[in-house]
């Protein structure tokens, strides 16, 4: 298997590759979310890379519940009922989803009121040793500071395979954001001058990856909470551009790593659970991808 210094070094392959599985010609839209998905074919990946901009999320101030603080005070939490993520997968033997999920975060030693923060999450599938299907969800602690994303943030992210039967997430911020609100949070956790450390997080099991198929994906999402594989909830939320580029597939060619474009030639785009949900803006190296529900002539 490859190592970290070769994803990052991996040269780009324009080239047609003999026996490449073609993309899906079809798709199910699996319920309870409002997401953007752009899914691979099945064939021998060992990975994505890509930069991203994280979008900004504008709840709907009617949707929400109060529950018990994380502080453990008596002083309930208002919390949304819808809720961004931006992510990466790799499904081989079983389905993973590993990026960013919105958070609430804790500043001057305090747990804000509201969220503020994409933290880094890892959620996979397998089997344990009694044959019991386990489905974990992991990331990076709150108190994790130095892992704190913000809207508006530009990140270097990589989903690759260091060993079989195992995935790997590596994020790298390359530009902060410019966004007053969330410049003056990451100037509160005293990290003005010092960016977030590069996070590489622990191996991830994800069987099949590195010894069988995958199938590999990007996916931006408005969440709803007690509601996954129910009916989609209309809502009045809505995520701004999220920025992708350059974003490629890895796999081995002549016995060496190559990275080959992730575009629409590799890629089936779902649209779920309505396409008038979307606005999708492309350029050669890009495409921004909105998110919002009540349909873009009413916000855009």
């Amino acid at each position: 298997m490859f190592k970290l210094v070769e994803y990052l070094s991996a040269p780009i392959y324009q080239k047609k590759i003999s026996g490449e599985i073609p993309k899906p010609s079809n798709y199910q839209c699996f319920p309870g979310a409002w997401y953007h998905k752009a899914l691979s074919a099945k064939d021998f990946w060992l990975g994505i890379e890509a930069t991203v901009t994280l979008p900004l999320f504008v709840p709907d101030e009617t949707r929400y519940e109060y529950v018990p603080n994380e502080d453990g005070s008596t002083v309930e939490y208002k919390k949304y009922l819808d809720t961004p993520s931006v992510y990466l997968g790799g499904s081989s033997d079983y389905e993973t989803d590993i990026g960013f999920g919105w958070f609430r975060g804790i500043v001057n030693n305090k747990m804000s009121d509201e969220k503020i923060t994409f933290r880094p999450f890892w959620r996979y599938i397998f089997l344990d040793e009694t044959g019991k299907m386990q489905n974990l969800y992991k990331g990076t602690t709150i108190q994790q500071t130095n892992f704190y994303f913000f809207p508006g943030d530009k990140l270097h992210i990589h989903l690759y395979c260091p060993e079989i039967d195992y995935l790997q997430f590596r994020v790298e911020l390359i530009k902060p954001t410019e966004i007053v609100k969330y410049v003056t949070i990451r100037k509160q956790l005293a990290l003005e001058n010092d960016w977030p450390s590069v996070l590489l997080t622990e191996k991830i099991l994800a069987p099949g990856n590195g010894r069988a198929t995958s199938e590999y994906k990007r996916v931006n999402a408005i969440d709803q909470y007690h509601n996954e594989g129910r009916p989609t909830q209309l809502t009045q939320a809505f995520v701004t551009d999220c920025v992708w580029e350059d974003t490629f597939l890895f796999r081995e060619h002549n016995n060496k790593l190559i990275k080959v474009p992730f575009d629409e030639s590799r890629f089936i785009r779902m649209l779920c659970p309505n396409k008038e949900a979307f606005i999708i803006k492309k350029t050669d190296r890009s495409e921004s991808v909105k998110i919002i529900p009540l349909g873009y002539k009413a916000n855009n």
